[in-house]
């Protein structure tokens, strides 16, 4: 006797029957969009043209890099802030909101934030997977208005439980006054 038989006889005696091969679901993937020259200049075109709004931010750059620390932030700080070891006290949620409706949220919810002293909050405003181009616009509009706003001394990407590419932890100056 093959082992093949052997082992079928033993599945028999526990009730094991072999699946129906019609029953086998097929699992249909998003293949990956083709990363080829002509769609990343596409890309880094339209996003040079949604920085060209706001001209101060020649310190942003365009190549993927998500984070931003102003010369004052200690180095450190801004290492523990990437690391996530500051207590988030808020939150703000503005993904699938428009651009004007996500950067009115936004401001307002740094400037509460701002009032009520608090040094640490996060804003999830979504990675762009259901934008036409794949292109958050929101969250390029969120990255301009933390850049700009004089009491944001820096911001990263949140770590993957808490959101990654799709949030941001911000660190804010205290109030003065």
């Amino acid at each position: 006797m093959k082992s093949s038989e052997t082992f079928e006889s033993a599945m028999e005696k526990f009730g094991v029957t072999q699946l129906d091969q019609a029953a086998k679901i097929e699992h249909n993937k998003l293949k990956p969009l083709p990363n080829n020259e002509k769609a990343v200049a596409e890309e880094q075109s339209v996003l040079r043209e949604s920085m060209a709004e706001f001209p101060d931010l020649s310190k942003v750059e365009i190549d993927g890099n998500e984070e931003f620390r102003k010369p004052g932030l200690a180095k450190r700080d801004f290492i523990r802030l990437k690391q996530g070891k500051f207590h988030r006290q808020d939150s703000a949620y503005v993904r699938g909101y428009t651009v004007e409706e996500s950067a009115k949220i936004v401001r307002r919810f740094l400037a509460d934030s701002v009032n009520s002293g608090f040094r640490c909050v996060k804003i999830v405003h979504g990675k762009g997977l259901n934008s036409p181009d794949g292109i958050s616009r929101v969250k390029l509009t969120t990255q301009k208005i933390l850049t700009l706003n004089k009491f944001v001394l820096g911001y990263c990407n949140a770590l993957p439980n808490d959101g990654g590419s799709g949030a941001k932890y911000i660190l804010l100056k205290k109030r003065q006054g």
